[in-house]
C-alpha cells in the first residue's frame, strides 16, 4: 500500500501562544535543566553563538523548538 493509498487520518490542533510558550519552556527544562526564558535570555547574549549544538546533549531538542516562541 503506498501512502496515497493510505487511510490514516491526521489531526493537527493549532497552539495557543500561551501553550507553545509552555511548551517550550517544558522542552527547555527537559533537555538542559534551564527555563525557556532563561534559555531564550542566554541565546539573545549570545551564549550559544560558536557552540556545537551536537557537541551539548540537549541543545539540538530546544533549538529546534524555537519556532514555538519566535
Amino acid at each position: 500500500m503506498s501512502i496515497a493509498e493510505s487511510s490514516a487520518s491526521v489531526e493537527v490542533s493549532e497552539l495557543t501562544p500561551e501553550e507553545a510558550a509552555a511548551a517550550f519552556d517544558r522542552i527547555a527544562r527537559t533537555a538542559l535543566d534551564v527555563s525557556g526564558e532563561e534559555f531564550l535570555a542566554a541565546l539573545d547574549g549570545g551564549k550559544f553563538e560558536d557552540v556545537d549544538p551536537d557537541a551539548h546533549p540537549g541543545l539540538l531538542d530546544v533549538l529546534m523548538a524555537l519556532p514555538l516562541v519566535r
